[in-house]
């Protein structure tokens, strides 16, 4: 147990020092080879800014990973997730680079999904009783998870839009499956969400105001996947720690809707954004400027003020559904559902008093015009 403790701490400062010293030559390449992201009508910046800080995410994560995780039998799925977030991370770094269609991309995630769930099987198998089933056949458990996980690394893509936003989140997840997994004996899924939590705890430091790089679709939609992995494994693993009476008292008994609340804000902006396209008749993966952060960044919140709002949030919803696990995963799922629109509605029933174009550029967001004029 006590050599358990060092190798998750060692995976996590291992992942952080590395990702750390990655990023400022990865700052200095970009710069060099001006491979930014520009300011738009939809984006919340307004200078030139280096991506590809998924490159130093990546990189010190699966170093991290690779020298702490067992690589046991019991984790014989793990070549398979690792060979698909290879495969994610190339296609977003592609996209960081020389901006990939959004159907490129698609079949893409759909390819990484399916090595995950058919060669891996990493497959939602338990429905926890909803909707009256328990358990379901295997070709609905491949189509559910293969789409799950494509919504997942959606979610976070569509969440990188301000600074801080998608790695805080990102943090906040894999701390709470990690602990999850670390707490049941499930240690090389640990050891995953600790190097995670460590590259993008790096990562934060250059993403934080004044911002230095971005994370670029290389960082978004490998932490998407991994997110996806984590939410289904935690699903599946906690359906078997109760099937064995090993809950040790600390039960998650509704735990397809506390994967959601973990997963919150990134879910339920995807499927607003989604749906609001969707009756607009337009494409769900079509580029927009109508998200929960955008309409916090127009009512004059900063950016640091709007991830900390979005994350307070987020730890609500985590500890209002702990404490009602009793109401089932139904019962939860509509209520977060419901929590969440309301919310949304209240936030957009506020006006925004200036319009984009005259708001003032945040410090944060100017640093790479200097870069870029020297």
């Amino acid at each position: 147990m006590h050599s358990d403790y060092i190798k998750l701490a060692s995976a996590l400062l291992t992942s952080f020092v590395l990702t750390y010293m990655f990023i400022p030559s990865i700052i200095k390449v970009a710069n060099i080879k001006h491979l930014f992201d520009t300011p738009g009508e939809r984006k919340s910046h307004y200078g030139v800014i280096p991506t590809l800080g998924g490159v130093a995410i990546f990189g010190g994560f699966m170093i991290a990973f690779c020298l702490f995780a067992s690589f046991d039998l019991r984790t014989h799925e793990m070549k398979f997730i690792l060979a698909a977030l290879c495969f994610t991370f190339m296609l977003g770094a592609k996209d960081d680079i020389v901006e990939l269609v959004a159907s490129k991309k698609f079949i893409g995630q759909i390819f990484a999904a399916c090595i995950i769930v058919i060669l891996g099987e990493v497959r939602i198998t338990s429905l926890y009783g909803l909707f009256g089933v328990s358990y379901i056949n295997e070709f609905v458990s491949i189509v559910l998870s293969v789409v799950t996980i494509i919504f997942i690394i959606n979610a976070f893509n569509i969440i990188d839009g301000i600074n801080l936003l998608a790695g805080s989140i990102s943090i906040l997840m894999s701390v709470a499956f990690g602990v999850w997994f670390y707490y049941y004996g499930f240690f090389d899924y640990a050891i995953l969400a600790a190097a995670m939590s460590g590259a993008v705890f790096a990562f934060l430091k250059y993403n934080y105001t004044p911002a230095k790089i971005f994370m670029g679709d290389s960082g978004s939609l490998s932490i998407g996947l991994l997110a996806a992995v984590l939410a289904i494994q935690f699903i599946e693993k906690n359906e078997m720690v109760l099937h064995n009476g090993s809950s040790d008292g600390v039960e998650i008994i509704a735990a397809p809707a506390m994967a959601i609340a973990i997963l919150i804000i990134p879910l339920f902006d995807t499927l607003r954004a989604f749906t609001l396209r969707i009756l607009n008749k337009k494409s769900p993966f079509l580029a927009d400027r109508n998200h929960i952060h955008h309409r916090l960044i127009d009512l004059g919140f900063s950016h640091i003020t709007a991830t900390y709002i979005l994350i307070a949030v987020n730890l609500l919803f985590i500890i209002v559904v702990y404490f009602l696990q009793s109401w089932g995963n139904l019962y939860l799922m509509l209520f977060e559902l419901g929590l969440a629109m309301m919310l949304t509605f209240l936030l957009f029933s506020f006006k925004v008093k200036k319009k984009m174009n005259t708001r003032k550029a945040e410090p944060s967001m100017q640093f790479s015009l200097e870069m870029d004029a020297r």
